[in-house]
């Protein structure tokens, strides 16, 4: 497992497909550094506007049988996975699984690309309270 910090991961080389987080990389993080950054980014979206990367994630969400509404992913789907393959791979974005180093909760990652104007490579985290 490699542990990393959402924030400076900008640091990281770009892979080929330009992203900078590779999906079959066993990521830790904690959750307790990353949350203040992850909520400013967060209040970043209603300031400034949603990135297009967001649709990707809520068709996945569809495509898997939760609500877009009231996103309640279980750690159960999203663990197999964690460091195996991403959630769903596009150009705007990829999402991947995390976990947390100080507890057995799962995370859902988003990457943006370099196509999301104003977001391009941020890394945010949509399941703030972990998966169900």
């Amino acid at each position: 497992m490699k542990k990393i910090n959402l924030n400076d991961s900008i640091e990281n080389e770009m892979s080929v497909d330009g992203y900078r987080l590779n999906p079959t990389e066993k990521y830790v993080i904690n959750l307790l550094e990353e949350i203040e950054f992850q909520q400013s980014i967060m209040m970043s979206f209603k300031i400034m506007g949603y990135p297009p990367a967001l649709k990707n994630y809520h068709a996945w969400l569809f495509e898997n049988g939760f609500s877009v509404e009231a996103p309640n992913p279980t750690n159960e789907l999203v663990a197999k996975y964690y460091g195996v393959k991403p959630l769903w791979k596009t150009d705007y974005s990829q999402g991947i699984v995390v976990k947390d180093e100080n507890d057995s909760d799962y995370f859902i990652v988003m990457e943006c690309s370099n196509k999301n104007k104003g977001y391009k490579h941020t890394i945010v985290i949509l399941t703030l309270g972990g998966c169900m």
